[in-house]
């Protein structure tokens, strides 16, 4: 009895792992394809979409290769516009890292700091932009808007998912041959994961709000 629980979990843990190298190898072939810049927000949603459909619905007969082409082309300008926001931010976040060193030394403390503090938002919001993304209906700077205020909103779970990611970083410096096929799945694990479980207790306390109002 115990033998055949441990040999399905082992089977479960193995499929997991199949499944997980599987879908970073489709991020990195359909990133390719969208020339890198223009390939990277639609794999990315794509990939979060079926990460999403695996937690909540755990269905096995998920057509993977099927779904991320789908979901690659439908999303792909919308995918984008976000996608390119936050590279251009990132440019303007990176040329005011590079101006702060040339600034006179009584003024590079609080420039720095600043610079901490938006970086922080910046990282957070781009956390949960693309959970919310594929999890909700909304107009384009609404997911901005709310990636922002959920994240905020919600410190103790953003906090445990920087330290998870910050773990993952270190297996994946450590152990560079897993990026090609754990890095960019793993990470998505990660974030949808923790998302989700904060979107149930957001969810769930509009309900509850809702019923109090009726």
């Amino acid at each position: 009895m115990r033998s055949g629980l441990l040999d399905s979990k082992l089977y479960r843990v193995c499929e997991w792992i199949a499944r997980l190298a599987y879908i970073n190898v489709l991020w990195i072939l359909f990133t390719i394809v969208g020339l890198t810049l223009l390939g990277i927000a639609p794999a990315t949603v794509a990939l979060f979409t079926i990460v999403r459909k695996w937690l909540l619905f755990q269905d096995d007969g998920i057509p993977v290769f099927k779904t991320f082409v789908r979901t690659y082309k439908k999303e792909f300008w919308s995918a984008n516009r976000i996608g390119l926001l936050f590279i251009a931010v990132a440019y303007i976040l990176y040329i005011d890292v590079l101006y702060i060193a040339h600034v006179s030394a009584p003024w590079q403390l609080p420039f720095s700091v600043a610079l901490l503090i938006m970086l922080f938002f910046y990282a957070v919001t781009l956390l949960y932009v693309f959970p919310i993304y594929v999890h909700y209906e909304l107009r384009f700077w609404q997911y901005v808007k709310y990636a922002f205020l959920i994240g905020m909103a919600n410190p103790f779970m953003t906090l445990a998912m920087i330290i998870s990611l910050g773990i993952l970083l270190v297996v994946l410096l450590y152990v560079p041959g897993l990026i090609p096929f754990f890095s960019i799945s793993i990470f998505a694990l990660i974030v949808m994961g923790s998302a989700l479980r904060v979107f149930r207790k957001l969810e769930s306390k509009q309900s509850v709000w809702q019923q109090e109002n009726k």
